[in-house]
């Protein structure tokens, strides 16, 4: 045990060096994703000043197309009554005799007015069809202008909050290395502290060991019935296997770890029993760990629990396979390590799948 722990040490500093890299790693996306939003933000504010200009002689051209309606409309009336008035007066020449020579006269100047007045009149109607068209021709213009820079407007919006999103899930992911980080330098105190407790638990059970070693197994000498139980064990807590045995590759790091055991999730307060007969070599509390309990199998099988609540056992006492232990404690996560020496086992391939 003392040899994984100080192994997870060095493994927990090279992790902490690995999230350090990789949290500058996200900063640097994080400051490039705010380079790219601040850039953004200046072409959209451009783009809504360009808008905002071209509302203005948008709604400018429109009232000058308006102008330009009533204004050929106006010559067209004009124009209208004019030739309303030519055709009475030139219809009126030929069907009435007038025996005063300055009755003629008058209505020949008439005729001759209103033949100019119509020439006139229809010189302002092509000159009002020519500003409409011209008005309706930059009106077009500014509308596709118009709807050129919304089109560009709404691209950068849209690529702004992309670039919004990413920040915000890389900032989210930073805030969670951040966690991590704290939470490894702990996890290096932790097992610092933890080693040097393994150290003084170790050192006991060997004297005890060399001293009695009968007192020790809680078993005749030389005799041991556990390695022939595998497959047959008790569950030591009833729930479901959050963290299984052996190597895993951290999601942000990617780097690997071994678990030496298996962590169970079940009910706070729930009981916690012992895996088989054995002598309880240790209780006491680790941190990282809670309150925690050692037993000793004979043949040098031990089986450990972590993350106890209140205890039912003490040191020395022999106990029997289902005997209680302790209640989970509050967050109702178990850890749980089968060992032979040195060396971790596999506690599922142990454990009877059906009691858990």
């Amino acid at each position: 045990d003392l040899d994984e722990i100080q192994k997870e040490v060095e493994q927990s500093r090279h992790k902490l060096d690995s999230l350090k890299q990789v949290e500058l790693k996200i900063q640097k996306n994080v400051s490039g994703y705010d380079q790219k939003i601040a850039s953004n933000k200046k072409v959209l504010r451009r783009l809504n000043q360009q808008l905002k200009k071209l509302k203005k002689e948008i709604a400018q051209g429109e009232g000058e197309l308006t102008t330009g309606r009533e204004l050929l409309d106006r010559a067209r009336r004009r124009y209208l009554g004019n030739i309303r008035k030519f055709y009475l007066a030139t219809h009126r020449s030929g069907e009435v005799f007038s025996e005063q020579v300055n009755d003629e006269l008058q209505l020949n100047r008439q005729v001759v007015y209103l033949t100019a007045l119509a020439g006139f009149e229809s010189g302002n109607i092509a000159q009002a069809m020519a500003y409409l068209s011209q008005s309706s021709d930059r009106l077009a213009q500014l509308t596709g202008e118009k709807k050129k820079v919304t089109g560009l407007k709404k691209k950068k919006e849209t690529a702004t909050s992309l670039e919004k999103t990413r920040k915000q899930k890389e900032q989210r992911t930073l805030e969670q290395l951040r966690r991590k980080k704290s939470a490894e330098a702990d996890r290096i105190l932790t097992l610092q502290q933890a080693a040097q407790e393994i150290e003084r638990i170790i050192a006991r059970i060997e004297r005890q060991r060399q001293e009695s070693p009968a007192a020790v197994s809680g078993l005749p000498s030389g005799l041991s019935v556990f390695a022939t139980l595998q497959g047959q064990l008790l569950s030591p807590f009833r729930g479901k296997i959050v963290i299984g045995f052996g190597h895993s590759q951290d999601e942000i790091t990617k780097l690997k770890s071994f678990s030496p055991g298996i962590t169970i999730k079940g009910k706070p307060g729930r009981i916690v029993v012992a895996v088989a007969d054995g002598t309880v070599a240790y209780v006491g509390s680790l941190r990282g760990y809670g309150n925690f309990v050692i037993i000793n199998h004979g043949d040098r099988y031990y089986s450990t629990y972590g993350g106890l609540g209140k205890m039912s056992v003490g040191t020395n006492e022999y106990v029997l396979a289902g005997t209680t232990l302790a209640q989970a404690g509050k967050e109702g996560l178990m850890k749980f390590e089968l060992r032979h020496g040195r060396e971790p086992l596999d506690p599922v391939k142990w454990i009877r799948i059906d009691s858990f």
